[in-house]
């Protein structure tokens, strides 16, 4: 009953957004690629903050990455400093000492070929990501493996996640998106299931999921993600809802960070 319920208050919060919400018509098949920004500013000392950047690729087109190189990344803290994300690999920036703490706000700035391009984000607290199960599921006739994670949202409404699954260290889903609509105050117990049958989880599979807090912004970029239809995990969404700054799209936030793990019995 709990599963039952849990697909219910997701089919409502579809319903929801799609009403209400504005998104970006986006030819992803234009002949003038757009710059792509996935940044973001961890609370986690071992990955600190990173920045991708790239182009858009057609929709007809394998989905590969096309970097962009030879920008400059910068992100300053509500007190003025300022981080320089060196370029450690072909469009990956990447800053290790610029750690994340709750309730500061980040303003990220790139500046590449003459185009300057800004966002900001502000770090919410963090939820603890109590537990992850492996759990039977009936889908489409049959029963398959699911991995739940268990956390408890905390009174008031507000708080958003999103939760990102790797099998066998591949991301196999682009992203889960909740915010705390029907949730608040409750155990969140949502089954994470892909769509791929090729992503079908099997005996000996090693699973991590993971769950970030994320400010509202976050959640309606995540969230549109979640829906495109698109099925790559790299790809770019086909609807994004940006809170780029700029002739870009892509997403920038500040979330915290936590991983769990799990070996499918």
């Amino acid at each position: 009953m709990k599963k039952i319920n849990s697909i219910i208050h997701i089919a409502i919060l579809v319903f929801a957004l799609s009403g209400c919400e504005k998104v970006i018509d986006l030819d992803l098949n234009t002949t003038t690629p757009v710059i792509v920004i996935d940044g973001q500013v961890t609370n986690s000392s071992t990955i600190g903050s990173i920045v991708k950047l790239s182009y858009t690729n057609k929709v007809k087109s394998d989905n590969s990455i096309v970097p962009l190189p030879g920008a400059t990344v910068t992100i300053q803290e509500d007190n003025g400093t300022i981080y320089s994300l060196p370029e450690e690999a072909n469009g990956i920036y990447r800053n290790e000492s610029l750690v994340g703490i709750t309730g500061k706000t980040y303003h990220l700035k790139v500046v590449t070929n003459g185009v300057t391009l800004t966002s900001s984000s502000k770090m919410p607290a963090m939820v603890n990501f109590d537990s992850l199960v492996v759990e039977d599921f009936p889908i489409f006739g049959k029963t398959v493996k699911v991995v739940t994670p268990f956390y408890n949202d905390p009174k008031g409404f507000g708080n958003n996640y999103n939760l990102f699954m790797f099998k066998n260290g591949r991301l196999i889903k682009d992203a889960f998106a909740y915010d705390d609509l029907f949730i608040d105050g409750k155990t969140v117990t949502f089954p994470l299931i892909n769509s791929r049958e090729e992503d079908e989880l099997k005996k000996g599979d090693f699973i991590e999921v993971v769950m970030n807090c994320i400010d509202y912004d976050n959640y309606k970029y995540w969230f549109s993600f979640s829906q495109s239809s698109t099925g790559s995990p790299q790809a770019v969404p086909d609807n994004p809802i940006s809170n780029i700054k700029g002739k870009a799209i892509g997403i920038f936030g500040a979330n915290t960070y936590q991983k769990r793990s799990v070996v499918i019995p």
